[in-house]
């Protein structure tokens, strides 16, 4: 089963990111940084290695106030980065959730965020205009894990009218002793171990199926284009991929999901309840189990 990202949900930066960004070299002066702001009406110049196109640095409007005042017009832009001490480069990876990219706008105070790839070469440059730009798409999305939330059931619930009855499967996942572990340990504990079950759910499910928190501590997913023996052995793969989990500021605690599974039946609202009460048979059963129900 590919890896991806627990976040995956929610749209990847490579999705609203400008790709080819503007850029120039530690060499360029602070002029002619401007100029490529004013040519192309951007409100950042990228610093890159000549050679490998790695970023270095950034240069923004407000590094140009600062280099206005100081006389810095005509300096390397090398020695603008030695004054205003910017002696670090936030960056992201195209593969990463946009929630991500909002995370860092917010906890570091910046604005623009080159955007790397593997091998981490620029490849584009991210701000908080392209995500306002974007925003109807994360009317959908969780922002505690980033999974899809209940807005999307309404879309999905059409979407899902078009398969034939029995193509697809509701999967209802519920965490067990989740307000034990809340209890205990505090609820930011608690998001940890959420997250990390959604991280895991997403990496034992298809690109193409749908991981949604449908509340709490519940997560459904809408399995497409399986069979009763697909839908089990997935949700096996689960129940047991959760069962090894480790958490590094509380390595004694164990985590399991109880699940249940009916298949679609041509209204994901009915199949929801079927999957839910399947899912409470698994923890009368004794919790970290797979209930099916027709």
């Amino acid at each position: 089963m590919k890896e991806t990202n627990p976040l995956t949900a929610s749209p990847p930066v490579k999705d609203l990111m400008v790709c080819n960004p503007i850029v120039c070299s530690m060499n360029n002066t602070v002029r002619e940084a401007i100029s490529m702001m004013e040519s192309y009406e951007v409100g950042s110049v990228v610093i890159v290695d000549i050679y490998t196109r790695k970023p270095l640095n950034i240069i923004t409007h407000k590094d140009v106030i600062s280099a206005i005042y100081h006389g810095m017009l005509d300096s390397p832009i090398s020695e603008l980065i030695e004054l205003l001490k910017k002696y670090h480069l936030y960056t992201i990876h195209e593969d990463k959730p946009v929630i991500e990219a909002l995370k860092i706008f917010e906890e570091k105070g910046i604005e623009h965020l080159p955007v790397i790839n593997d091998e981490g070469i620029l490849v584009g440059i991210i701000t908080g205009t392209d995500i306002l730009k974007g925003l109807p798409r994360f009317a959908f999305i969780d922002p505690l894990t980033g999974l899809e939330n209940r807005r999307f059931l309404d879309y999905l619930e059409a979407k899902l009218r078009l398969k034939k009855k029995g193509s697809a499967h509701v999967m209802m996942i519920d965490i067990d002793n989740f307000k034990v572990i809340n209890d205990t340990y505090g609820h930011i504990f608690g998001d940890k171990v959420l997250k990390k079950v959604a991280e895991t759910v997403v990496k034992n499910v298809r690109s193409y199926d749908n991981v949604i928190r449908y509340g709490g501590e519940e997560i459904l997913v809408v399995l497409h284009r399986v069979d009763k023996d697909q839908a089990l052995n997935i949700a096996e793969r689960i129940r047991e991929a959760v069962k090894t989990l480790t958490f590094e500021d509380h390595p004694e605690v164990k985590v399991s999901v109880s699940i249940g599974i009916t298949p679609y039946k041509g209204n994901l609202y009915s199949s929801i309840d079927m999957a839910d009460k399947a899912m409470y048979e698994a923890k009368r059963q004794g919790k970290d189990k797979v209930v099916y129900v027709e």
